[in-house]
Parts: C-alpha cells; structure tokens; sequence
C-alpha cells in the first residue's frame, strides 16, 4: 500500500514538473513589416458611390506582423491598412514554412485601400494578380518576424479617448438610421472609449519592440470622393507612435467592434480629395492617448503561456431559407491574463461590450474585422437589439447573418477562455 502511495506521489511530481516545464518556457517574439501599397490605379473599397479606381497613393499601406512563441506553440498577428482580407493560403504557408499554428489577420478597415472582392474588378486576372501579391508581402512580414526572435517581456496598458460617435441614431419613426455625418460632433453613444495597448519588450535589452493598440471606430475620415490610397486614422496613429517611442518600434492597429461607430473627425464632403487634416488629427489624439498610457503598463506576469482555440462555425442565412454563413473565429489566451476573441466581419459595439463583461480575465481584447482563414466575409454582425431597431447593418443587406447569432459567436469565445483555463469538465462534478 506504501509502495503504491510513493508511485502515485513520483507519477504526481512528474506529471507537475512536465506541466512546469510547458507552461513556463520563456516567451519570445518577432516583429516584421512589409508594404502592401498597390502599385498603378485600383479598385477602392468603402464606399458604394465611389466608383472611379485610384488616382494615387496618399500614405503607405503596411502590413506588420507580431509573432509569438511558448513551449514551440507559434502564433502571428498580422495589423493590415485594408478594410477586410480573407485568406486560406497565408494562415497554411505560415504553419507550413514557420510552424505557426494560428494566424490572425487583422484588417483595420480604412475606406480608401484596395477592393478585392471580385465583383469591384473587370479584369480578374488583375484582381487575382494582386491578391496573391499582397498575400505574398504578409507572408514576407511574418517570416521576417519569425525568423528574427527574441527573449520577449509583455506588459499591458488601459487608456481612454472618445474619437467616434454611434452611429446609429433613432429616426423620427422610432427605427434606427445610419448617421455618416455628424459635422456637430455630437457624442452620440454607445461608444466605446477604451484604448486597449500591449507593449512587446526584449526581455533582455529591455526596449520596445511592438506595439499593439485595441480601439472601435471606423476608419471612414476621407469620404467617397477621395481617390487617393490611405491608411486614414490608423495609420497616422501607428505612424506616430513608432516615430516618438525610442527605438522605433513597431505599432499594430486592431480594429475593435466599430460597426456601430463613426469617427468624429471627417473631411468636408466638398473638400479637395485628399484632404487630410481631420484623418491625421484623430491620428495623433490616438498616439498620444496611447504614449500616455504606455508610461503607466503593467508587466504580465508568467508564467508564460500560449493557448488558442478556432472553430468554423455555421449559422442561417438571415434573408435565406437555404444559404449559410460561415464563421472562422479563434481564442488566444496568453499567460492567463490577455483573452483575445478574433472575430471575422463588422462587429456591432454592443458584442465587444458583452464580451469584455463576460470574459473573465483581466485583459480582454476585442479583435473585430480579424479573419484566420479563408471564408467568405460575412459582413456585419448586429447584436439582437440592433437587429431590432433597425438601420443599416442591422436590418438591411448589408447583414446576412441570423439575429442572435454575433452572440453566440460571443459566447464561444468566453467558452473558449474558460475551458482554457481549466474551468470546464468533460465529467459531471460529483
């Protein structure tokens, strides 16, 4: 009976040591940039009315990669200046060449990048053509990243700023109406103020490397008259941060559920296109909330840990008996403290709201307009009560998913967290 105890003991021990020895191998990361401007005159994206292709580059699009490893699990988050990528082949070519087991491509939305939906282009060669090269500068980004790894030190940051407005207002027949232009600045809510920032350190030279920055407003500062490729608010944000912080690290834009939400700062429809005072201006309000914020960061503390979790998931079409949508979506959960829900399509703000109530860390992070595959886009993703009220987005063709679904894409996030943490069981408790 001893003997036995012993055994269990040393197996115990064992079994402890061996999670020790997973869980609390040392971070590491990578960073990687690489431009993904289109060269000659393309097919913008954004705007219905807008029907012209461009006329010229305004700033630069980048696409920036951060590359995480634990325990030889590799994941990648790619900040890219476009309003939406899907992709079967950069997530496969990640994990084929670098061993990355989630890719998660977050598009920042901006509304004068490249249209790649094959109904904006005549010429399919061309549009085919310029996908594969712009997969191919992500590809370049994460590589440089994961080629290029070092001893790695998180830290995490809270900051607040109102930049945008709700878009959806109450008509005078009680039914939600899309506001796009609110020259009053009127603070219109929900909104949410939240600027969520992670910073990225080499653990040993004790610099900045990286910087990911969380916040929920459109990107729509130029309007349809504008021909000129931009990376709009984001950009100038981003362009801000790595020119002001030592080192010049590198700063990633995560759009957040900004559905609902309309910047503050809008060109005059009848300015000269290519305006950019009020773009630049919100820009770099956002760059100096995220500079303040950063003086105050919070190390996270290991030990180190990577999990994720993705699924597909399938709901009713919400306008078809017949038709589906499909959901990619995943869950990363680092050191127990981040909880980030990459979330595909346009989240209304209400999901980002329920989620950050619901998930139980002490870092949530909301990454809408973020894919890790290839599926079809499914436009927006309205909360039940939108779904109600009514509005572009909400009750229009601009959404094809079922009402309740956005919360139930929700909820399996808050699952997934949950169930990594080591909270639910595949037995009932006795």
């Amino acid at each position: 009976m001893t003997r036995r105890i012993e055994l269990a003991a040393m197996a115990a021990v064992a079994y402890l040591m061996s999670a020790a020895i997973a869980y609390c191998a040392p971070l590491r990361a990578g960073v990687g940039k690489a431009e993904i401007t289109p060269e000659g005159r393309v097919p913008m994206a954004g705007y219905a009315a807008r029907t012209a292709p461009s006329s010229g580059v305004l700033t630069p699009l980048f696409a920036r990669a951060l590359v995480l490893e634990c325990g030889g699990r590799k994941i990648a988050l790619v900040a890219m200046d476009i309003i939406r990528f899907p992709s079967e082949r950069v997530p496969r070519e990640a994990e084929r060449r670098f061993g990355i087991g989630l890719t998660l491509m977050a598009a920042s939305h901006t509304h004068a990048g490249p249209e790649f939906r094959p109904t904006a282009w005549k010429d399919q060669a061309a549009r085919e053509k310029l996908l594969r090269w712009t997969e191919d500068r992500v590809l370049e980004a994460i590589e440089h990243a994961a080629q290029n790894m070092f001893p790695a030190r998180l830290s995490i940051a809270q900051g607040e700023i109102t930049l945008g407005y709700n878009r959806m207002v109450v008509g005078p027949n009680g039914r939600r109406r899309l506001l796009s232009l609110n020259p009053e600045r009127i603070p219109y809510t929900p909104v949410d103020p939240t600027v969520a920032v992670i910073r990225v350190e080499d653990a040993d030279a004790g610099t900045t490397r990286a910087v990911v920055v969380g916040y929920a407003c459109h990107p729509v500062n130029h309007g349809s008259n504008n021909l000129l490729i931009s990376a709009e608010y984001p950009g100038a944000m981003a362009d801000k941060v790595e020119a002001t912080l030592a080192g010049s690290p590198m700063c990633l834009f995560v759009q957040g559920a900004g559905g609902s939400v309309n910047p503050l700062f809008r060109e005059n429809p009848k300015a000269e296109p290519g305006a950019i005072k009020e773009g630049r201006k919100m820009g770099n309000y956002l760059a100096d909330e995220v500079l303040r914020a950063l003086r105050s960061a919070q190390p996270v503390k290991g030990p180190d840990e990577i999990q994720w979790r993705k699924h597909t998931l399938a709901f009713r079409h919400r306008w078809s008996t017949t038709a589906t949508v499909p959901i990619e979506m995943a869950t990363v959960l680092i050191n127990r403290t981040i909880g980030v829900a990459a979330v595909p399509g346009e989240s209304f703000l209400r999901l980002q709201t329920a989620f950050k109530r619901d998930a139980n860390v002490p870092f949530p992070f909301y990454a809408g307009y973020t894919t890790c595959g290839g599926a079809e886009w499914p436009m927006y993703l309205p909360d039940i009560r939108s779904a109600a009220e009514g509005g572009y987005g909400a009750a229009d063709g601009a959404t094809r998913i079922e009402v309740g679904a956005p919360e139930q894409i929700v909820n399996q996030a808050v699952i997934d967290l949950y169930d990594m943490k080591g909270m639910l069981f595949e037995k009932p408790e006795r």
